[in-house]
Order: C-alpha cells, then structure tokens, then sequence
C-alpha cells in the first residue's frame, strides 16, 4: 500500500512540475513570437492579446503541383501472389482488395505484368 501511495505522489508531483513547465513556456513564446494588440474593454482596462503565427507558409500545394497522371488502381478479387521482378520468386501473397499501381506494365506471353504497391515496397502482380 506505500508503494502505491509513493508511486502516486510521485506522479502527482511529475505532472504538476510539467504542467508550471508547460504553462511558462506557452505564455513567453506566445508573446515574443508574435505581434501584440492592445483592446480597450467597457471598464477602462486594457489587455495585450497575441496574434497567432504561422507555422507553414500557405499555401502548401501551390498551382501546377497537382497530379496531372493519376494511375488506375487494381482491383484483386481472389488471393494474388506478388514478385519483386516479372517472373521472379514469389514474394508474399495480396488478399482481395483494392491496391494503388505505380503506372508501370509489362507484357508477357502468360498476361500483363503490373507493378503496385505494396507493404514491402514496390512488387509485380501478373494479371490475366
């Protein structure tokens, strides 16, 4: 029963001394960071409120940056081995679903070659 009374206080005191930590650090780096305004209220006092600043210039996507080639997905309907080259070693194996291809194909004889992907990078789906 100490033990947990101790532990307790402990974490108390360590949440209390990163609260104040917290709570002085918050009030001077929002108003050396920004420029101050000072309001009038009804009663004749004034306050300072601080601007917020930006972190990020905006906008962040600018004009022209946009994907102009959107690549079709592929839709697997059964399990699908996957390859780290056409005709190579089987790598794992693609339970149904619905994956991002990269735009890349290749022809065989036995289909069409598509690269995706996939948790382990980029890999080859044979697709028939």
């Amino acid at each position: 029963m100490k033990k947990i009374i101790t532990i307790a206080a402990a974490l108390g005191l360590m949440a209390s001394m990163g609260t104040a930590a917290f709570a002085d650090s918050a009030s001077t780096t929002s108003t050396t960071n920004s420029t101050p305004s000072t309001t009038t209220s009804a009663t004749g006092s004034s306050e300072t409120v601080a601007e917020p600043t930006k972190l990020v210039p905006e906008p962040i996507i600018s004009a022209g940056e946009e994907v102009t080639n959107p690549t079709v997905p592929l839709i697997l309907t059964v399990n699908t081995p996957f390859y780290f080259e056409p005709g190579g070693k089987v790598a794992s194996v693609l339970a149904p679903q619905v994956v991002d291809t990269t735009g890349n194909r290749v022809g065989s004889l036995l289909g069409e070659w598509v690269e995706v992907y996939t948790w382990l990078g980029t890999a080859w789906v044979l697709v028939k």
